[in-house]
């Protein structure tokens, strides 16, 4: 009898879910003045919602049914205020359905030898205006010059705006550039200089301003905004590249915008047909924003199956200032005071800066399973890259898995895979991140030990942005679990002192583990698989498999009490592993990992003199040559690390990626265990992993990106 119970709730129980809810159509050829009923469907989320929500006494679950078709927003959806019920939103049919933050672009016409050219009437009716442009769902290139790699700065000066003393929050900055790099500049109308776009490369971000006056004949560009910040400012030698002026428009792919006139020009590509060609210009900033409040936030939302696309980035009339990990750049989905919200089998796709930020009081959040690709800025981040002053909880306990992260940086090149600001409690599992220009997953936001009067860090200041300053503060980033993720091919030489997985601050109870990372390139110093950095402390990095990263697998800066065992480091072309900053403290302790070297050295830094609790370790070259903070092995076992060996690992065929074991009679006496790395990166069916591979083309163009950097 208990069997039969059993069984018929296991077939009632779809219908007896089903019962009660309320359930509302919307279709592509909707209309919301429809009653939202399947045979007369609505044509908006925004108007599904009012509808749904009109009765708040209503509990129950609010299914929105969105039929496959594409969508075209004229503002975000919107969720502003605590709704009193859970509500569904899923895509049906064969296809995803997709939101659309963007206008399409038809109607183009030759226009001389190369060019084509459609008129925007927005432009000049509206003053509509953008900054991305997508072909055939490729981003397009806005004008640039030079057209591959940058110029160098001659030199810069930093004039005083009052009283012969800096401003805070305002400088005039004069660039001195090479007269022959900026001559196409000569003959520019003053409308179209000041929208001319200068991105200065520094060490890990960037800084991006219009030009308010160009002397072209003595290489004198001024710049204004916000004065330079200290830790990277535009100087001698710093790299840039020209934006967003016709005469740039040279070489196919590229394309710019007229706003006087209202006319798009663009050269295309070789195999592209203009008059079929679908070309979407992005219009709004944000697609989605949950905006709920402290004491009511937005509860059990879901989002399955749908597609976000084409949003906008705009440089600010200030332009960008130097910001790590572009921290207060924005994102197309905005979510502020937001509990159990999740996307599920979702996609986000050509969008002008980050994608997703779970951002201010965000708690017990899932995105699953979703394909994140083709973003100006990073991927996702969550909580806040300041202190708040009334002492709020940080965003926690949200959950990023078996997601791909893709081609990303093309706006803002040191936007992150992940980041995790002052947040706590995370899960970042099973995700593939790659094709990027800085770090793939970032953790924490604080600058130094906890509870120090020289600790870097940042607060909100009165016009509610965030100010770097020192502060006896302590960091809340703790209990963070990134594990079983692939970061591989990022950097692309383009910014330096990055970290495929990289930790700031003090952490207890992070974990680095079961991750796979590789091809790591920077432009310069700093191309590290595993990164702690600033203070890291109370983090674990075990059972990592990290290979071919230009400056070494693992780097600590400063920091206390970490632990890194049972990883392998394998073909660091500089260096295997760094260390920087000898302190009175343990540092951390290295412990059963495997060292596998072809080139650079082996222990780059004050090995010898820092507290580290060292041994047991395996180390092996293949050319023979070891070396051990400038000691050799021989000095270097009898003085520090008398417990390890130097013995091939045997690995099946480590140089063509594969480190299984032909046997572990050598790492066994080191006490390593083995792990199974094939389980990194995302799961599913064979379609899901093969989405996350890159292509050929990609791979091969930063296998020559590489030979640049690492022969220069």
């Amino acid at each position: 009898m208990k069997i039969l119970i059993f069984l018929v709730s296991l077939l009632l129980g779809p219908l007896c879910q089903m019962y009660g809810q309320q359930i509302i159509y919307v279709s592509p050829t909707g209309n919301d003045n429809n009653d939202g009923s399947k045979e007369r469907p609505l044509f908006s989320l925004n108007r599904a919602l009012e509808k749904g929500c009109a009765d708040m006494n209503r509990t129950d679950t609010l299914s929105i049914l969105i039929q496959s078709g594409d969508y075209y927003l004229d503002r975000p959806v919107q969720i502003k205020t605590s709704l009193k019920r859970p509500v569904i939103f899923r895509g049906v049919g064969e296809q995803k359905s997709s939101l659309l933050g963007g206008i399409c672009i038809n109607a183009w016409e030759p226009y001389g030898d190369k060019l084509y050219r459609a008129y925007v009437p927005e432009v000049v009716k509206y003053g509509f205006t953008f900054e991305q442009l997508y072909i055939n769902g490729r981003r397009a290139t806005l004008a640039r010059m030079p057209n591959e790699d940058w110029y160098v700065v001659k030199n810069a000066f930093e004039t005083p705006f009052v009283n012969g003393v800096r401003a805070a929050d305002y400088a005039v900055q004069r660039v001195v550039l090479d007269t022959q790099d900026i001559s196409s500049l000569k003959g520019l109308t003053a409308d179209e200089v000041s929208r001319v776009k200068l991105r200065f490369y520094h060490k890990w971000d960037i800084t991006q301003k219009h030009i308010e006056y160009a002397d072209v004949d003595s290489g004198f560009v001024y710049l204004a905004g916000k004065g330079m910040q200290d830790w990277n400012p535009v100087t001698a030698g710093s790299r840039y590249v020209m934006f967003n002026y016709m005469r740039a428009l040279d070489e196919p792919g590229e394309w710019y915008l007229d706003h006087q006139t209202g006319y798009i020009y663009y050269m295309p590509l070789a195999n592209e047909n203009m008059a079929t060609a679908f070309c979407v210009a992005p219009a709004l900033q944000h697609l989605l924003v949950v905006e709920g409040t402290e004491n009511a936030p937005v509860r059990d939302l879901h989002f399955e199956n749908i597609s976000f696309q084409y949003s906008s980035y705009l440089l600010p009339d200030n332009g960008e200032d130097a910001v790590q990990a572009a921290a207060f750049t924005d994102a197309a989905l905005l979510l502020n005071y937001a509990e159990g919200v999740s996307f599920v089998n979702c996609e986000l796709m050509h969008l002008g800066s980050y994608g997703i930020w779970l951002k201010r009081g965000c708690h017990r959040n899932r995105i699953e399973h979703c394909y994140l690709a083709d973003f100006g800025a990073g991927g996702i981040k969550i909580g806040e890259p300041f202190f708040r002053p009334d002492g709020q909880p940080v965003s926690s306990e949200n959950i990023v898995d078996n997601c791909i992260l893709q081609h990303m940086g093309s706006e803002l090149p040191c936007g992150v895979g992940i980041a995790l600001f002052h947040t706590s409690n995370n899960r970042i599992t099973h995700n593939d991140i790659a094709d990027l220009r800085y770090s793939g997953i970032s953790s924490g936001w604080f600058w130094g030990y906890n509870q120090t009067s020289d600790s870097w860090t940042s607060v909100l200041n009165k016009r509610g942005e965030g100010e770097y300053y020192q502060a006896p503060l302590t960091s809340p980033s703790v209990r963070n679990i990134i594990e079983y993720n692939h970061v591989h091919h990022i950097g692309w030489g383009e910014l330096s002192d990055m970290g495929a997985i990289y930790t700031l601050g003090e952490s207890p109870g992070t974990s680095v583990s079961n991750n796979v990372v590789h091809d790591i390139l920077s432009y310069d110093y700093g191309g590290w698989g595993l990164y702690t950095d600033e203070g890291s402390r109370g983090i674990i990095m075990r059972n990592n498999l990290v290979y071919r990263c230009k400056s070494g697998g693992f780097h600590q800066h400063y920091g206390r009490e970490n632990i890194i065992e049972n990883n392998i480091f394998a073909f660091g072309f500089y260096y295997q592993a760094q260390f920087t900053r000898v302190e009175k403290h343990l540092s951390f302790s290295f412990r059963r990992n495997i060292i596998l070297q072809k080139r650079g050295e082996t222990l780059s830094g004050p090995w010898k003199e820092g507290n580290i609790g060292i041994g047991s370790n395996l180390y092996w070259s293949v050319d023979g040559a070891l070396s051990f903070d400038g000691l050799p092995w021989e000095q270097w076992k009898k003085e520090k690390e008398n417990d390890s060996m130097v013995a091939s690992p045997l690995f099946i065929d480590a140089e063509n990626d594969d480190f299984r074991f032909k046997t572990l009679k050598n790492v066994r006496k080191i006490g390593f265990i083995p792990f199974d790395y094939s389980q990194a990166g995302v799961y599913g069916s064979k379609e899901w992993k093969e989405k996350a591979q890159l292509s050929s083309d990609i791979l091969r163009e930063f296998e020559y990106k590489a030979s640049i950097r690492l022969n220069k």
